[in-house]
């Protein structure tokens, strides 16, 4: 458990910087997608998370950038209470 917590921690700055470049080059000036960093669906390495308000929103991202898995998922729309 720690050497992986060691791994992602290590490997943090390169994800978070390819997150950076997706949300720039996928997600500048839209207001229908949210672009964060988190864990792939085993946990045990980084990817790219994308929160689109529909499933037309979603079409065109791709499933992988860089070494990097993105997933999508589909919220519907958001409101700040």
């Amino acid at each position: 458990m720690v050497d992986r917590r060691e791994k992602l921690l290590a490997s943090k700055p390169a994800a978070q910087a390819a997150k950076d470049a997706f949300a720039a080059e996928y997600a500048a000036g839209r207001n229908d997608l949210a672009v964060g960093l988190g864990l792939n669906h085993t946990g045990d390495d980084w990817a790219v998370t994308v929160f689109a308000e529909t499933p037309t929103a979603a079409q065109a991202l791709p499933d992988h950038y860089g070494d990097y898995p993105v997933e999508v998922r589909v919220t519907g729309r958001t409101s700040a209470h």
